[in-house]
């Protein structure tokens, strides 16, 4: 454990998001300096509380590397160092087995073990080609290589849960008494019934989930990090089609934003049917923006109101879109960003 791991530790532990493992090692840590237990430790006392309890780590490995104690010292604070070495010896290599379980091997151990327990059936996609599996409800999965899913022959009666490492899409049936919940790492993802791809980057570190359909629910695990329930209340993200959440293991952040290739998205039977194209004369752009926001389900909003004014003339229904916005844009004298899960068109506008 190095300074920085010792820095990050203490502000998880301020920031309520530490494990209880890693709130006892605090608490243990404080014991040992003021001789009582923690109740609180503020943004405030953390900077002083730091650095005195890294000098107390700072001096354990000078005595461990010298095997000797300063010459005059008191025997009550060779007890005391006494009692913080042998302490800080077993905590530091406590913390050191923590950090040094890769996210990978983290995962690993939580698939297996689930598999285990619940003696789940697992397909292991160890080809070069997708591979297709359906469960009993009818919900179908389609892994890519290198992926594996591990579920139950037969569902409980209140929920549907499988795991998964590696990357795939889902299709779920829907079924509002038996929530669908897919485990991924220290990650949740949780639908009624929908369609979703779910891809973790190894690399990064980071676990992508992209809605097509339907909603979901992202949240990390709190049977693995140890949440308890003040913790659970703000975690996660709720995503909707066109929508992706990327969440970082390492800082355990969600990032919500728009997928990287928008497509229209299926409107359901009692809705109006969506248009045969994108082909507009002459109309005004809060018409067109307002077909496009009703079809690909994002929201498109405008500067300022004279940009609803400009009009438009073309037939985009081919292009992408991001290709449409393009034309849009180029023909009205605008610009356009992506800001999280909307679209802001940028410009002067139109008198």
């Amino acid at each position: 454990m190095n300074r920085n791991d010792f820095r990050q530790l203490l502000k998880r532990y301020v920031s309520g998001t530490a494990n209880e493992q890693e709130k006892a090692l605090i608490d243990s840590w404080y014991e040992l300096l003021y001789n009582e237990s923690i109740t609180a430790l503020n943004t405030n006392e953390l900077e002083s509380i730091e650095q005195e309890m890294w000098n107390r780590i700072e001096l354990q490995a000078n005595i461990k590397s010298t095997g000797e104690f300063p010459a005059d010292a008191k025997t009550p604070v060779r007890k005391i160092i006494i009692r913080w070495a042998a302490a800080a010896a077993v905590i530091t290599a406590i913390v050191a087995g923590i950090y040094s379980l890769n996210p990978t091997q983290q995962r690993s151990f939580s698939y297996e073990q689930n598999k285990t327990i619940n003696k789940l059936q697992e397909i292991n996609n160890t080809t070069a080609a997708i591979q297709k599996i359906e469960l009993e409800d009818g919900s179908t999965i389609v892994l890519q290589p290198s992926a594996r899913l591990a579920y139950p022959t037969h569902f409980s009666n209140d929920k549907r849960e499988v795991y998964l490492e590696g990357e795939a899409f889902f299709q779920v049936t829907k079924n509002p008494l038996k929530p669908f919940l897919v485990h991924s790492g220290t990650l949740v993802t949780q639908v009624l019934g929908t369609s979703f791809t779910i891809k973790p980057d190894k690399k990064t570190n980071r676990i992508i989930v992209a809605v097509k359909t339907g909603k979901v629910a992202v949240y990390e695990d709190s049977r693995q990090l140890g949440l308890n329930s003040e913790q659970q209340k703000n975690n996660g993200a709720i995503i909707t089609p066109n929508q992706k959440v990327t969440y970082d293991a390492g800082s355990r952040y969600f990032v919500t934003s728009l997928v990287d290739n928008p497509e229209p998205v299926k409107i359901e039977k009692e809705t109006e049917p969506m248009p045969a194209s994108f082909s507009f004369e002459d109309k005004p752009l809060s018409a067109v923006l307002d077909e496009l926001s009703k079809n690909y389900a994002i929201e498109i909003l405008a500067e300022n109101e004279n940009i609803y004014q400009c009009r438009f003339t073309g037939n985009i229904t081919q292009q992408s879109l991001y290709e449409k916005l393009e034309l849009i844009c180029q023909s009205t004298n605008h610009t356009y960003e992506i800001k999280g899960t909307k679209i802001l068109i940028k410009g002067k506008g139109c008198n």
